[in-house]
């Protein structure tokens, strides 16, 4: 083991619970305080603890259900331990694992919870149009930033929409197979084609959908992990940061704040990618692995060209090939093949801010998945793209 490989092996997923999953305004008046903690029961349930021995709560872009109101509404026996992520969306996810994973490994607490809740009234929506002061201007939204991002792209490497439809089509072709996803309909080319252009390039289904829910992953030392009721799923390797001249969020301005100077001064070299680079590169290294390790890619799907951008990022093909390589036949459940969000993705299952790209982790390494991927041991979970901190985690057995 190297210096850089201190984490490896020393924390583990436990539990994993979540509610339902609503359309936007369906559980508003319920509150996501209420959501997440149904998703907490369900996941001590799944792990066999007791919610008052989780002692550590973490979360990340700003999540509003506090780590103190969780204890004290559980009844928890001693709070040792909080950690908020910073970043927009789902950037920061892997952050909040690396402090948990840091904590039980630590002894800093013995069960850290990863909550995610989110419900979204008609004046606090993700994605809405940003709040300024007199008539609106400039980028307004997540999907007309990362358009521009998509026609780069395809300007510089001859991308087409067509690959974007490749991302979108396996998304619903592994939500079918999934109970717990919103949408189980298969789509055709023609249907990805058809559907109507929000941003130039991008088409409706290149978009996920606004949903609300409530999420729990719980953590808690190697050693403790063994004697539990699920057989644990080890944090292999977590890491956050982005390349140099990225703002707090690639594409910021949308929010109408002077602070979001974003990525539109980036290198280009990096503008064409999901913001991943070095976090790829510190990833595999804290991990003693590589791409060809990875058994299973559950990639952050907020819009279907950051897929590809982030297959280029983490190293499965060349950069600027990863159109070609999504059209050519390279995702999916086959022989030679990368399966590629496994459980239908933001775009497909729910847009949970990435935690249930997570779940899906943990199910192909228990072996519990229903689109399971014979023998997998290594799953490479990527966090947000186009944020500062980003992230991604590679869990295995």
């Amino acid at each position: 083991m190297t210096q850089d490989e201190w984490l490896k092996g020393k924390a583990a997923v436990v539990g994993i619970g979540h509610t339902a999953y609503g359309r936007r305004g369906q559980f508003v008046e319920r509150g996501s305080f209420s959501l997440v903690i149904e998703a907490v029961q369900k996941a001590c349930d799944d792990a066999g603890i007791d919610p008052r021995d989780i002692d550590g709560w973490t979360s990340y872009s700003n999540d509003v259900n506090q780590g103190g109101l969780l204890a004290a509404a559980f009844g928890t026996k001693r709070l040792r331990f909080t950690g908020m992520g910073w970043g927009g969306g789902g950037g920061a996810m892997g952050g909040a694992y690396l402090y948990a994973a840091m904590a039980v490994a630590t002894g800093q607490a013995d069960y850290v919870a990863v909550v995610r809740g989110v419900t979204m009234p008609d004046n606090g929506r993700f994605g809405r149009m940003g709040t300024t002061e007199g008539p609106p201007y400039g980028l307004m939204t997540p999907g007309q930033a990362f358009a521009l991002a998509a026609r780069r792209h395809m300007y510089r490497f001859g991308t087409t929409t067509d690959d974007f439809a490749q991302i979108a089509i396996n998304a619903r072709l592994m939500a079918s197979k999934n109970p717990d996803a919103r949408f189980r309909d298969t789509i055709t080319l023609e249907d990805h084609h058809n559907s109507p252009i929000i941003c130039d390039p991008l088409h409706k289904l290149d978009f996920c959908m606004e949903s609300e829910f409530g999420t729990c992953v719980i953590l808690t030392s190697a050693e403790r992990a063994k004697d539990l009721k699920q057989p644990p799923v080890s944090l292999l390797s977590a890491a956050m940061g982005a390349p140099p001249r990225w703002g707090d969020a690639m594409f910021g301005g949308w929010g109408g704040g002077d602070e979001n100077v974003g990525g539109q001064y980036a290198p280009d070299d990096d503008y064409v990618t999901g913001g991943h680079r070095t976090v790829a590169e510190d990833l595999y290294a804290k991990a003693g692995l590589g791409p060809n390790d990875v058994d299973v890619a559950e990639i952050y799907d907020h819009f279907t060209p950051m897929v590809i951008m982030g297959i280029e990022d983490f190293q499965f093909c060349k950069k600027g090939e990863g159109g070609g390589f999504v059209s050519d036949g390279k995702i999916g459940l086959g022989p030679g093949q990368l399966p590629l969000n496994t459980h239908g993705g933001n775009l497909a299952e729910v847009y949970a801010h990435g935690m249930t790209h997570v779940f899906e982790a943990v199910r192909q390494i228990r072996g519990t998945s229903y689109n399971q991927v014979p023998d997998a041991e290594v799953a490479l979970v990527v966090a947000g793209a186009s944020m500062a901190p980003t992230s991604a985690m590679l869990f295995g057995k």
